[in-house]
């Protein structure tokens, strides 16, 4: 069975569609979090560890996903039901892309509260009010943004707005365009940032703590987090890849552009490490995981002066480019869905996309503030939604995507989803789909249960 042709059309270039999934995979996590694992998990050592699970089960997975929107050319609901047709196997492999359509909603729910914080600390920064501030004035200044309903909806409501409106004019004419615009916006202030704290504090501490290899830090916890990094930081499981592959072309180099992509996501989170961590160190500060890093310990890491505002500014505008790219392509899946099964315009799917997801993230938002003392077992909705989503959702989406390509799929019909282009390489990826990839994600699963925690403990006591 040959690619078939898009009836929706097609991306303008590579080169426009490398900075499309480029958006979808660049991240507050390429910001903060790998780096920070890389200093919690022994610098150099975690790099290598992260880049062999990029290698070894992202890419494989990620170009998995984008044959399946090449060959299906529809939403992920009816894209898998074709595909498990081709296949001629049950019709209920269509919960995959049931599971990851979902995954999409979940994460965009959460992911544009903090995107709208990171919009009122940029206008926060600009007015002087963060920059150089002591630890108490920080916890104050974000507890009173995110314990306020009135302010954090604004801003949630502000980000979904720009981003339904991106969506709503089309892949090529509202996403592709946003990302080729912004992207390269972020990446050069990113490197501006780097050369500000190389010039004015000491780069030395910042590089033995993401660099220095440490082989006895990094530990079998180490391996794990960076395989589960790897996995989430490429925007897998969740539809988004399988999606963009739906307007990519049949003679597309997929390969060339998922090894590209990897190199992307590592340089930034170098130059990200770099830049963030010279000022946190250069402050005399302990970095943090997570949101603390970004709202907490990066404002006050900064000096009080026109310089550090200006990074500050500098590094708000970056987290907000980011995530705008990111939510325009985690968007456009349930758009994609509401325009083939339900025949609406996309301005309309589009809109309503937006106000389901919207109200979806209410929830979130109101996790720290209303109903912050709603939990079951001892987490609340944000940090189940996160949870869900990252530690399940996700990777039992792309372990299924795995066992469906590699092990129920008629073998020529894998072969038409890879094309005709490289044949040499699919015997190494269909290898890798078949043992890295799945193994991978067979043991990030057992980690976010906790079962692999405790056989690890049987093994160790025994």
């Amino acid at each position: 069975m040959n690619i078939r042709e898009s009836s929706h059309g097609y991306w303008s270039s590579s080169r426009s569609f490398l900075l499309v999934a480029a958006g979808a995979t660049i991240g507050i996590g390429n910001l903060t979090r790998v780096p920070y694992l890389m200093g919690e998990y022994g610098g150099s050592a975690f790099l290598l560890a992260y880049f062999l699970s990029l290698l070894l089960i992202a890419a494989p997975l990620l170009a998995a996903e984008w044959m399946i929107g090449r060959w299906t050319r529809d939403d992920l609901v009816a894209g898998f039901g074709r595909l498990a047709a081709a296949a001629q196997v049950r019709a209920a492999w269509r919960i995959v892309g049931v599971m990851a359509l979902s995954g999409a909603v979940l994460i965009l729910s959460y992911y544009s509260v903090i995107a709208g914080w990171s919009m009122a600390y940029a206008f926060r920064m600009a007015g002087g009010a963060l920059a150089g501030v002591s630890a108490e004035t920080a916890a104050e200044v974000f507890h009173d943004l995110a314990r306020d309903p009135e302010r954090s909806l604004s801003w949630h409501t502000l980000f979904m707005v720009v981003v339904c409106i991106v969506v709503a004019h089309g892949f090529r004419e509202g996403i592709e365009r946003a990302a080729v615009r912004l992207l390269p916006v972020a990446a050069v202030l990113l490197v501006a940032l780097c050369f500000y704290a190389v010039a004015t504090a000491d780069v030395r501490p910042a590089l033995t703590f993401l660099l220095t290899p440490d082989f006895g830090r990094l530990g079998w916890r180490g391996v794990i987090e960076a395989m589960h990094q790897a996995f989430f930081t490429m925007s897998l499981g969740i539809g988004v890849m399988a999606n963009l592959g739906v307007y990519l072309p049949a003679a597309a180099p997929v390969k060339r552009l998922a090894l590209a992509l990897l190199l992307l996501d590592v340089s930034v989170s170098l130059v990200a490490g770099i830049a963030l961590f010279t000022m946190v160190f250069a402050a005399g500060l302990t970095p943090s995981p997570g949101l603390a890093m970004i709202f907490d310990v990066l404002p006050r890491s900064l000096p009080a002066s026109a310089g550090g505002t200006a990074f500050g500014v500098a590094f708000f505008l970056i987290l907000f480019l980011v995530t705008l790219s990111s939510a325009t392509v985690l968007l456009e899946p349930l758009t994609r869905y509401l325009i083939d099964r339900l025949r609406w315009t996309r301005v309309f799917a589009a809109t309503s996309a937006a106000v389901g997801i919207w109200y979806l993230g209410l929830g979130s938002l109101l996790s720290f503030s209303v109903i912050e003392d709603f939990t079951l077992w001892n987490r609340n909705f944000f940090e189940w939604v996160q949870f869900i989503t990252a530690s399940w959702l996700a990777p039992a989406t792309g372990l299924l995507v795995c066992v469906f390509v590699v092990s129920i799929m008629p073998r020529e019909l894998v072969a038409s989803l890879w094309g005709e282009r490289d044949r040499w390489l699919y015997p190494v990826w269909f290898l890798a789909l078949r043992y890295p990839a799945r193994i991978g994600l067979i043991i990030v699963l057992l980690y976010a249960t906790g079962l692999l925690e405790w056989l690890v403990g049987f093994w160790v006591s025994d």
